[in-house]
């Protein structure tokens, strides 16, 4: 594990407008994280910005657009500020053009997601996103800016990723083949063996009262930047209790064992 795993808990984006959108899939649904399928698409790739008000400052160190259909030469542009005048002018964060895909490389279902961490916190009220060099039709599916949630510590010995298959298959009576719908899952499976007590208090624990079992975070469990990072990113619910076991490994340390179904 060369880097640290993290956990983001979107921020809702407050009052969203934007220079591009279908009536079917407006810049709105960027905001509506657990319904995947509920995408912002643009007709055609001018004016493609999106723009936001949290309503209140809000602290920011990550930002990832998910699921979108992006191509190798596609950018992307954040800028946070305390109004509207700034994240359209001159902006006290400014990421400057970046490519979307970075590192690049094929996707199986051809949707990808940017990966944008902010060296320091920021604490805005205002963002936006701008989309440029892209051909066609852009269509994303969530917009996630939130504060990393990092351990200071990663010694578990191994992980689990898998895939779930929501649908159910059967033989009937006569040999007939049964089946219903459902969708495949990737998921992951994981233990932070060695929390401190700060971490599991002031973090691990507000974390999980906060998630359920259904509220969606996004988890990047390997954010070195390889080609492989894309498939080690996931953004879905927690499987059951993440319960926390005391003194463990150490006395004064906790673990928690997760598993998460992802959406992407």
């Amino acid at each position: 594990m060369p880097s640290l795993p993290f956990v983001v808990v979107p921020t809702p984006l407050g009052t969203i407008t934007t220079g591009n959108e279908i009536t079917a899939k407006p810049a709105s649904h960027l905001n509506e994280f657990i319904d995947i399928g509920m995408t912002w698409k643009s007709n055609g790739n001018t004016n493609l910005w999106v723009r936001g008000d949290f309503g209140s400052a809000k602290s920011v160190n990550f930002v990832q657009m998910q699921a979108a259909n992006a191509i190798p030469a596609t950018t992307i542009r954040i800028r946070l500020g305390d109004t509207q005048a700034e994240v359209d002018g001159t902006a006290d964060y400014d990421s400057g053009v970046q490519p979307f895909i970075s590192p690049s490389f094929t996707s199986d279902d051809g949707l990808y997601h940017s990966h944008w961490e902010i060296p320091s916190v920021q604490s805005e009220r205002w963002w936006r996103i701008d989309i440029g060099s892209h051909t066609g039709d852009f269509e994303a599916a969530n917009l996630i800016l939130g504060l990393k949630q990092t351990p200071s510590r990663y010694y578990s010995a191994g992980f689990e990723r898998g895939v779930l298959d929501q649908a159910d298959f059967s033989h009937g009576r006569w040999g007939v083949n049964e089946s219903s719908g459902g969708i495949l899952m990737r998921s992951l499976r994981f233990e932070l063996g060695w929390l401190t007590e700060a971490e599991e208090m002031t973090m691990f624990e507000p974390l999980i009262k906060k998630l359920g079992k259904r509220n969606p975070a996004l988890w990047c469990f390997d954010p070195e930047a390889t080609a492989y990072r894309q498939a080690k990113t996931y953004f879905g619910t927690l499987k059951d209790d993440a319960a926390s076991v005391g003194g463990k490994f150490k006395p004064g340390t906790y673990a928690r064992e997760f598993t998460i179904h992802s959406l992407i």
